[in-house]
């Protein structure tokens, strides 16, 4: 009988365990979308350099964790606003928000895949389009998730 209820503690642990992870993984995946449509839409609609900084700033300060924010400090002092680790320097406008998916990286822990589609000209002016594809790591800092870490996949 200790067994059987041994047992039993054990899977539900393991579907609560499960449950959690879901709940975590939808949360994260909420704010990746909440953040990437918050920074593209300032990039693409902020005109001076000045205020686009201080929102830049701004959205690193709410989504980014304390090292990431860090280091994309250094990286601004180094190339100002000539690069972007965020998107990684990926075209950046309002309507390929529309086109905007993230899903959970089913093949390593705490990642997200951030796509999407921006529809271009190529050299002879005829449509393109131009698949986006982020690897974000999102960890939780402060009871908050938060983005550690990014990187662009060609």
């Amino acid at each position: 009988m200790k067994k059987l209820i041994f047992i039993f503690l054990f899977i539900s642990s393991a579907f609560a365990s499960k449950a959690q992870n879901d709940v975590a993984g939808t949360q994260a995946v909420q704010m990746l979308k909440e953040f990437y449509i918050a920074y593209n839409t300032a990039w693409s609609t902020t005109h001076n350099g000045y205020v686009l900084i201080k929102k830049l700033d701004s959205l690193q300060e709410k989504y980014c964790t304390l090292s990431l924010r860090k280091e994309l400090k250094k990286e601004f002092k180094r190339v100002g606003l000539d690069h972007d680790e965020l998107i990684n320097d990926e075209f950046t406008d309002v309507a390929h928000l529309n086109t905007l998916r993230v899903t959970i990286d089913k093949n390593k822990p705490n990642n997200y895949i951030v796509y999407y589609t921006v529809f271009d000209k190529d050299a002879s002016n005829k449509p393109i389009q131009i698949k986006i594809v982020i690897q974000v790591t999102v960890v939780k800092e402060r009871g908050s998730f938060k983005i550690a870490s990014v990187k662009g996949i060609h």
